[in-house]
């Protein structure tokens, strides 16, 4: 998905820069309102190609919070109740990547994942979500942390 952003903010700067420079010359240039909205086109891809360039994990003692830009999720760690590694493919399990939702053994799932890394599954006690599942570099270190910090039962 970061691709066709990335596709899209480069094709309106090339639109914008086009008639800035060319379209202005020809007989019949486009009118002033055109280039406001291929300014905000350009603006509004270039925010989600940043707002989605990193996945982000801050662990406290209080929580944990996985997010990618503003779209985060503060999970209070006496909400969880387990954890475990998740080794499936987020092509074959969720459909691709970024934000996702699925019903995965009749519990629903929020999955924030990129490419290429493992994933970890909280088991949450409470909300809508049963499942909390996120893409980490370091699966090991994580589930290491998190076990600490889940209340022992």
């Amino acid at each position: 998905m970061l691709g066709v952003f990335i596709a899209c903010t480069l094709l309106f700067l090339v639109l914008l820069v086009y008639q800035v420079f060319v379209g202005q010359v020809g007989s019949n240039p486009a009118p002033s309102w055109f280039y406001l909205i291929m300014f905000l086109w350009f603006a509004g891809f270039s925010a989600l190609v940043r707002n989605f360039n990193k996945l982000a994990i801050k662990i406290t003692t209080q929580s944990i919070t996985v997010g990618f830009g503003v779209f985060r999720r503060v999970t209070p760690w006496e909400n969880v109740t387990g954890c475990y590694s998740h080794q499936d493919s987020a092509i074959g399990s969720y459909g691709g990547w970024g934000i996702r939702m699925a019903k995965v053994k009749g519990k629903w799932r929020l999955v924030y994942n990129v490419p290429s890394c493992p994933a970890i599954v909280l088991e949450l006690e409470k909300g809508r979500f049963k499942e909390f599942v996120f893409s980490t570099k370091n699966p090991d270190g994580v589930m290491e942390t998190a076990r600490q910090q889940i209340p022992k039962q």
